[in-house]
């Protein structure tokens, strides 16, 4: 859900913000932490006396990034994402999404089975998402970190100075590498023996925001989409 307030910046301007939230999670196997990104999207726009409007631009703020113990089990690392939804402002609506590349559909759907709902993703090479089911999609790591680089270069991708993982997630950047194949195709990958999850989760969030696109019944027994969800 999202939440909107206004202001008077001068006479005859209103200046109104739309702030969401998201939380993803890039789930580790038994070698690989889980990763855990909440993230603020704010929308602003510029309204006048005359009823004009205007895009005054957007943010988006990592407010809790944090890694889990190696070892916790699936059932107890469910546990923590409820309990951090289930606190304000995310117990007032946010989006849940999760990277199941690595762990399979049997762990998302203890996910499910928690009553948590959320939006189940695959990463995938190749340069196109698609939609596997209502809350199931497809999704290249290019497109989510090509988003992610993009909006770091513009500064609308922001880190709170007191992030636990602030750090890791600095040296995660410095390690990550886009590499070009000979047809001209990007792929991006972390420097070997170096982790991603920090990374990854960040774009799964901005994915959320920027990335996902509206899914579409499908009428022919085919999986179709428009645009991006708002």
């Amino acid at each position: 859900m999202a939440v909107t307030s206004s202001k008077v910046v001068e006479r005859g301007l209103r200046v109104f913000s739309e702030s969401s939230f998201a939380l993803a999670a890039d789930l580790g196997q038994s070698n690989d932490p889980t990763a855990i990104c909440v993230m603020e999207h704010v929308r602003s726009w510029e309204v006048t006396w005359k009823g004009r409007e205007k895009a005054a631009g957007e943010t988006f703020d990592v407010r809790y990034l944090q890694r889990l113990p190696l070892g916790m089990s699936y059932v107890e690392q469910v546990h923590e994402v409820a309990r951090l939804l289930g606190r304000p402002p995310l117990s007032l609506g946010c989006e849940l999404a999760i990277d199941e590349t690595g762990v399979g559909r049997p762990v998302g759907d203890i996910f499910n089975n928690a009553g948590l709902k959320p939006t189940r993703i695959t990463i995938t090479g190749g340069d196109s998402q698609s939609a596997k089911g209502p809350r199931r999609w497809h999704v290249p790591k290019g497109i989510l970190i090509s988003a992610l680089d993009a909006r770091l270069h513009t500064g609308e991708l922001r880190f709170a100075s007191e992030l636990a993982e602030a750090g890791a997630m600095a040296e995660e950047l410095k390690d990550f590498r886009r590499n070009v194949s000979a047809a001209g195709r990007y792929s991006y990958d972390a420097r070997v023996g170096k982790h991603d999850d920090l990374v990854l989760a960040v774009a799964l969030a901005l994915w959320v925001f920027t990335g996902k696109p509206k899914y579409q019944t499908p009428v022919t027994g085919t999986c179709s989409f428009v645009g991006k969800e708002k």
